[in-house]
């Protein structure tokens, strides 16, 4: 029988610091103009916010930081799927653009393996 194993410890993905930002498995979530939060679980979440995607990208670098590295970088136009790493974790992160609404929406997932 399998089961599904987070890259981190199941339930512990998405966390509130101490600072009031959330962070998904350490890496913090953009603050952004008019930031949404639309679904949350242990492995992944929904935000979306009322700025372009360049913008977002933007404001997604500054939170990488330095102990965030960029992975494998499938976008065009700042719209797509990226991986992003530390040490010994990995993040997939998804950025959408929605112009006709002057919005985006950045999506992250943590790793999911299997057991036996």
């Amino acid at each position: 029988m399998m089961s599904w194993v987070g890259a981190m410890r199941p339930g512990l993905a998405f966390e509130r610091a101490t600072s009031g930002a959330w962070r998904c498995a350490g890496l913090k979530v953009p603050e952004g103009q008019d930031r949404r939060e639309l679904y949350k679980s242990q492995y992944r979440a929904i935000y979306t916010y009322k700025m372009s995607a360049q913008e977002l990208d933007s404001a997604f670098r500054d939170v990488l930081g330095s102990d965030w590295t960029i992975k494998n970088d499938e976008r065009v136009k700042y719209v797509g799927k990226l991986e992003v790493e530390s040490e010994n974790q990995t993040l997939k992160v998804t950025m959408e653009d929605y112009p006709e609404a002057g919005m985006s929406a950045l999506k992250y997932y943590t790793i999911q393996q299997y057991t036996k």
